[in-house]
């Protein structure tokens, strides 16, 4: 098994390998209008990228042609959300591995330090 340290490197190196990336999600909308006759007619889709930034919602419009880049990089996103969750924990149970290694009581030696038997 991988060390916490190798763990968190693997994890740092597939961030980066990421290029583009968006959080949120992707929404369609339609429009829905009436016609000189009266019938109902719908527009659309029309593509809205939505999330939160800050506490407030942003909502833009997406253009037919670049849908499938940002499909692309919403789905980026949402790996780059699950490796800050894996780093998150690595960072974790290191900081709880550092407590428990700080409790630890030094060991003392026995020896004296220049390795040389003092008895008389």
């Amino acid at each position: 098994m991988n060390t916490l340290q190798e763990r968190r490197q693997a994890a740092m190196e597939r961030l980066m390998a990421i290029g583009t990336a968006r959080r949120g999600q992707l929404s369609e909308q339609y429009y829905e209008h009436k016609d000189r006759n009266g019938r109902a007619r719908q527009t659309g889709p029309y593509y809205v990228w939505q999330r939160w930034v800050q506490g407030q919602k942003q909502s833009m419009r997406i253009s037919a042609g670049a849908l499938a880049k940002v499909r692309a990089d919403l789905q980026r996103g949402r790996e780059v959300q699950a490796i800050f969750n894996e780093l998150w924990s690595i960072m974790e149970q290191t900081a709880i591995a550092q407590d428990a290694d700080s409790k630890k009581k030094p060991r003392r030696s026995k020896r004296p330090l220049d390795g040389k038997s003092h008895s008389s």
